[in-house]
């Protein structure tokens, strides 16, 4: 009975603290700020609050360490529960861990400390890259890998609205990404794959070359847009005069960014991985957009 309890006792360490930290189930944890941004003292000189940032994640009963996990980004109310809610049925249905991290107003004010990635300053001169935050995410996966027990090296990334702003730009500018697929969804504006636009509306005045290009070209990246998002008048559409020049409406702009950047790899003369996919009937909607994008990671993974 004593060498029972010893090897129980052996087991229990050895084992992952998988259902104490990450339950079936819904859950939230929070990631200190000093682990999510090691330059906090610099992040202060853009009015950012030092709290923990909150995470919250769907654990389906079917996933497993070995299994997938989808990275969403919410959009400009910063609601990462709301978000997490429309995305747990895709989650059960796709075996996949949903993790949604907040980009709350008070560690992220403004738009261009969240949907342009601390790229820029207020009046949009560019920041030295170690103030950017694309590598936030990557900080946010390995906190997830230590509390689940996940064994793969790469996530799928998912933005809709001012998420999809923050993760297409990603797409761009993290050249060390662990992201193998990315789907951005309805952005409200883009950053043009031209250095004759200023970022954040194109690279002008960004440190992107041609390598920088040619990876975020041959990614696997879906550019999914609602058929019906198509109102020029959207509370929150982006109305700066570079937004307005890529269109009037969201499913607009969507296409035009997509028409630069394959026009841009056929100048370049490099492999094109992108997909355009309409989802008819849906407007401004994440969870209208959740479930064509499950199915497009599906098949933009089965490849």
């Amino acid at each position: 009975m004593r060498r029972f309890w010893i090897l129980a006792s052996i087991l229990a360490l050895a084992t992952p603290a998988l259902a104490q930290d990450l339950p079936i189930g819904t859950t939230r944890f929070e990631i200190a700020d000093t682990d999510a941004f090691p330059g906090v003292a610099q992040r202060t000189q853009i009015g950012a609050v030092s709290t923990p940032m909150p995470v919250f994640v769907h654990r389906p009963a079917n996933w497993t360490p070995n299994d997938r996990v989808l990275i969403v980004l919410h959009g400009t109310n910063r609601d990462a529960d709301r978000y997490l809610a429309e995305w747990t049925g895709q989650a059960e249905r796709g075996a996949m861990l949903v993790v949604v991290p907040e980009f709350s107003h008070a560690k992220f004010p403004r738009r261009e400390t969240y949907n342009f990635g601390s790229v820029v300053q207020a009046d949009l001169t560019v920041r030295p890259r170690a103030d950017w935050t694309f590598d936030v995410i990557d900080r946010v996966f390995a906190a997830v890998k230590a509390r689940s027990g996940a064994t793969r090296e790469t996530y799928v990334f998912y933005g809709h609205s001012a998420g999809a702003q923050f993760v297409h730009r990603y797409l761009l500018l993290a050249s060390a990404s662990k992201a193998e697929m990315i789907v951005s969804a309805n952005a409200g504006s883009y950053t043009m794959p031209t250095p004759e636009v200023p970022f954040p509306f194109g690279l002008g005045g960004v440190p992107v070359g041609r390598e920088d290009l040619t990876r975020a070209f041959a990614r696997p990246v879906v550019i999914l847009l609602g058929d019906q998002d198509i109102d020029p008048n959207h509370s929150s559409l982006p109305r700066d005069p570079a937004a307005m020049a890529q269109g009037p409406h969201r499913l607009a702009r969507g296409h035009a960014f997509f028409q630069a950047a394959e026009a841009a790899a056929k100048r370049m003369e490099v492999p094109f991985g992108w997909r355009l996919i309409e989802v008819p009937g849906v407007g401004h909607s994440n969870g209208g957009m959740a479930d064509a994008a499950l199915r497009a990671i599906a098949a933009g993974l089965a490849r």
